[in-house]
């Protein structure tokens, strides 16, 4: 078509020689020959169109060689950031420094990066390094939790405690809704301080926090604290003698969790308290039937010493050996009565009536060493503690593992359960002799086990 075309052309220029040849006037003065006139024509039609189609062509190529430029970074860099990653959970530190180093170099304000590069030189031991990565991170993202969780972290780590308290306080009072992990953290200090207010009043807003399941229930780890919190709220109410208060509070306990042993104790405890001591028994009576703890029998016992009333006491077991079904923890119990009432004789034949129910117990056998002693049978009190002993796995236990504690019947040069070399040694705990007291001097421990604190 394109020969075609041109052949056409050529033809018919050919016809029309003189008059492409004549003149086509641009002015009453000057002209230009008719061809001429036509081209230009043809090339201000066409060259404009050109260039733009060019121009467009060019910029997209452009922009098409960039975003493949781009993408090869963030490629490059998203592999180097997950080879960090990976680095980091192997342990690997100074690997993982190396890669996000290369991240940083490429994009230096990327929040993930600068985080993992905090944690990672907090964790081979450069808090200092840490705390500025942490801090020019936090001038670049002010409103990160997860950045002033770190920055805390980092205070600790340098002994900075109140500065630590500080930021985590900053987390609780700017940033609604947030601050679970500091709360949790106060709660359990609390816990252990035994500041059963404060630690109620924290567990309510970690409550609030956390909030609801799916299925309306909570965790079982705040259930359990809420619970135990409670508990501890009735024991201060009754200490202050408000008993309602007590009550109520025990009620809600027991609606929701029914089988707590420290409740169903603690309600016993009220009746007593109130003089209704028959309620008080029968309570405890109650718990051991729904529980079958054993601790509602220690109560009983202790109630009926505690007010002079051994007879009461040795009738009230007989009625619940006579009421159970399986009836060894209830006589377990009964001997054990005898023997605090110095009845010995009883204790020994109702202890020793069990002998065949009871493969491995301890305290059954202390129980009988114990009377054996009062009776003066020294021979048959030695073998009752030496069976004691037996079942307590205290026999064959001369060395013990200085890292994770183990104990072993003789010397071993690596620890079966923490993996140590040269940890397990000769276990002087008992007669409180030192290494040095012994004459020897401490080694090195080859171990990876960290004992808890």
């Amino acid at each position: 078509m394109a020969l075609a075309a041109i052949v056409s052309v050529s033809y018919l220029a050919h016809l029309n020689f003189d008059l492409l040849q004549r003149d086509f006037a641009i002015s009453p003065t000057s002209g230009m020959p008719v061809y001429s006139a036509l081209l230009i024509a043809f090339l201000l039609g066409f060259l404009p169109t050109v260039g733009v189609l060019l121009t467009q062509t060019l910029r997209r190529d452009l922009a098409e060689r960039r975003a493949r430029r781009r993408s090869r970074q963030e490629k490059s860099v998203e592999s180097s950031f997950r080879r960090a990653a990976d680095y980091r959970a192997d342990g690997q530190w100074g690997r993982a420094l190396d890669e996000l180093d290369s991240v940083l170099a490429d994009q230096p304000e990327d929040f993930s990066a600068l985080l993992l590069q905090g944690e990672i030189l907090r964790r081979s031991g450069r808090p200092d390094e840490a705390l500025e990565v942490h801090r020019r991170a936090s001038v670049l993202y002010p409103r990160s939790v997860a950045l002033l969780y770190e920055l805390a972290e980092d205070y600790r780590s340098l002994n900075d405690l109140d500065v630590a308290e500080e930021i985590e306080e900053r987390v609780l009072r700017d940033f609604s809704g947030l601050g679970l992990h500091v709360l949790q953290s106060r709660r359990d200090r609390s816990l252990e301080a035994g500041e059963w207010d404060d630690a109620g009043r924290l567990q309510e807003r970690v409550f609030m926090l956390r909030g609801e399941a799916v299925d309306g229930t909570v965790e079982d780890g705040d259930g359990a604290i809420r619970i135990g919190l409670a508990y501890q709220r009735a024991v201060g109410e009754l200490d202050n003698d408000r008993f309602d208060e007590a009550e109520r509070t025990l009620k809600e306990i027991l609606d929701s969790e029914p089988r707590f042993v420290p409740g169903l104790i603690l309600r016993g405890e009220m009746e007593a308290l109130k003089g209704r001591s028959g309620n008080a028994v029968s309570r405890w009576r109650k718990g051991f039937e729904e529980t079958g703890s054993p601790v509602f029998l220690q109560r009983i016992e202790d109630h009926f010493i505690e007010r002079g009333q051994p007879i009461e006491a040795i009738d009230t077991m007989h009625q619940i050996i006579n009421a159970c079904d399986s009836t060894l923890v209830p006589r377990f119990f009964l001997g054990r009565l005898f023997y605090r009432l110095e009845m010995h004789d009883e204790a020994l034949r109702t202890l020793e009536d069990l002998t065949e129910e009871i493969t491995v117990s301890p305290t059954y056998h202390l129980l009988l060493a114990r009377i054996h002693h009062r009776r003066g049978e020294m021979a048959a009190a030695a073998e009752s503690y030496l069976m004691c002993v037996k079942e307590a796995g205290l026999l064959g236990t001369g060395f013990v593992c200085r890292a994770c504690r183990r104990r072993y019947p003789d010397w071993r040069d690596r620890c079966d359960d923490c993996g140590s070399w040269n940890s397990v040694e000769l276990n002087f705990e008992l007669e409180k002799f030192s290494a040095e007291d012994l004459g020897l001097r401490q080694a090195p421990v080859r171990s990876h086990f960290e004992r808890p604190d």
